[in-house]
C-alpha cells in the first residue's frame, strides 16, 4: 500500500526556466544561447546541484570557460535567479489533494542551495506543505546516486514499498526503483496523475 508521495522539484511541479532568466537580464537575443551554454548548459552547473563547491567558485568556474560572458554571468546570478523557475498551476492543489486524503508528501530535489532557498520563498510556496524534503545541496549527493534516496528513507523512516516517486528523468526514477520503491517517469500532469491514481487504488 502506497503511504508516501516522493515528488522531484524542476519540470515536475515547476518550470525550469532559463531562457526567460537570461532574457530577462538583457542579454541580446543573439547570444542567448551562448549565455544558456555558459551557464545552466556549463559542467559547472551540475556542481551547484551537488553543493560541494561554493558558487562563487562555481561562476569563477563558468567564466574561466567563457571569459567573454563574464559581466553577464554574474549578472545571470544576481539578477535572473528568482526568474529561473514558475509554478505549475497544478502543484500546489495536488500536493494538497495528496495531503487531504491522507497520504505524505516528500521532496527529493537535484537543486541549488541558494536558488532552493530563494525559490521556496518566492516561487514555490508549496514547499511549506509538505511532509518533509531531501535536496541535493544540502546532503551533497545528486540523483540517480543510491546514498540519495537513502538518505531520504532513512531520514524520515520510510519503508521504500510504501513509497512512489515522481520525476520526469528515467535515470532518476531507476534510481528509487533500486531502492526499493515504485516509480513514475513524469510526462505531464495528466499522464502522471492518472498513473499515480492507478498505483493508489491498488
Amino acid at each position: 500500500m502506497i503511504k508516501n508521495i516522493v515528488f522531484d522539484i524542476g519540470d515536475v511541479l515547476v518550470k525550469f526556466m532559463p531562457e526567460a532568466s537570461v532574457r530577462y537580464i538583457g542579454v541580446d537575443e543573439t547570444e542567448v544561447n551562448d549565455v544558456l551554454a555558459a551557464t545552466v548548459g556549463s559542467r559547472w552547473w551540475a556542481e551547484l546541484d551537488r553543493g560541494v563547491m561554493d558558487e562563487e567558485e562555481v561562476i569563477g568556474k563558468m567564466i574561466e570557460e567563457s571569459p567573454k560572458y563574464k559581466d553577464v554571468i554574474r549578472k545571470f546570478f544576481d539578477d535572473g535567479k528568482e526568474l529561473l523557475v514558475e509554478a505549475f498551476d497544478y502543484s500546489e492543489k495536488w500536493i494538497d489533494d495528496m495531503k487531504s486524503r491522507g497520504y505524505r508528501v516528500y521532496l527529493l530535489s537535484n537543486y541549488p542551495r541558494s536558488y532552493f532557498l530563494l525559490h521556496s520563498e518566492t516561487r514555490m510556496k508549496f514547499v511549506k506543505n509538505v511532509d518533509g524534503k531531501v535536496v541535493s545541496a544540502f546532503v551533497k549527493s545528486v540523483k540517480p546516486e543510491p546514498e540519495i534516496y537513502k538518505i531520504l528513507l532513512d531520514t524520515y523512516n520510510l519503508n521504500p514499498n510504501e513509497c512512489v516517486f515522481i520525476d520526469d528523468r528515467e535515470d532518476n526514477v531507476e534510481g528509487a526503483v533500486k531502492a526499493g520503491m515504485h516509480g513514475i517517469v513524469f510526462k505531464n500532469f495528466e499522464d502522471a496523475n492518472q498513473k499515480l491514481e492507478s498505483l493508489l487504488a491498488d
